[in-house]
């Protein structure tokens, strides 16, 4: 898969500006603006800014370009796909992250957007969701989300999962699995044991 690696810098303190391999994203007061690579074939999940102007599977995939499909990962951890003309045009849920899968020769959408500084984010015991992580986070690693996470909702967490690019998920419960990077751009699936209402995303 490919690997991202960022350089954060604050400027003026009002805006954060990340330099990628293979991908840029600039943060600032006003919005964000991200470009990644979707590689030929390829998944990617993507993490939208929390206020965005996609209303459904179909304006995602017109406005990512040259990308074979979109999917949404569902609440029992299935995939429901919208290829233009089959599937299911799912709706764009607030704060939710969604997969692309590369076209011919690959994508390199441009999307744009700003985060919600007062929203914050729900998970159903026993279901999954596939969280839109802020382009500006703190976080670095999986292990660091899961402990923000039990710090905030003590004993909620049942594990994490990052979803490869080969479609393969990668799982981390804070004793087995592996401790995945949190990727610039990159959804990450959270799986919890109780409810949970008003979790806090920390972010610069």
């Amino acid at each position: 898969m490919t690997s991202f690696r960022a350089i954060r810098g604050w400027m003026v303190g009002v805006a954060v500006v990340a330099l990628l391999v293979g991908s840029v994203v600039v943060a600032s007061n006003m919005g964000f603006k991200f470009v990644p690579q979707i590689p030929d074939g390829q998944a990617f999940n993507l993490s939208l800014p929390w206020n965005n102007n996609y209303t459904n599977a179909q304006s995602l995939l017109t406005d990512l370009g040259n990308v074979t499909r979109v999917a949404k990962f569902e609440a029992n951890s299935a995939i429901t796909n919208w290829t233009g003309t089959a599937g299911v045009n799912f709706g764009i849920t607030k704060a939710e992250a969604y997969i692309a899968y590369g076209g011919t020769g690959g994508a390199t959408p441009v999307v744009v957007g700003s985060h919600d500084p007062n929203y914050t984010l729900n998970f159903t015991s026993g279901q999954a969701f596939n969280a839109a992580a802020p382009y500006h986070q703190t976080l670095t690693n999986a292990e660091q989300l899961r402990t923000d996470i039990e710090s905030q909702f003590p004993g909620s967490l049942d594990r994490l999962a990052k979803f490869e690019a080969d479609s393969a998920l990668t799982n981390w419960t804070g004793n087995a699995g592996v401790n995945f990077s949190l990727d610039l751009g990159a959804g990450v699936i959270i799986y919890t044991k109780t409810d949970v209402s008003g979790y806090q995303w920390p972010h610069y």
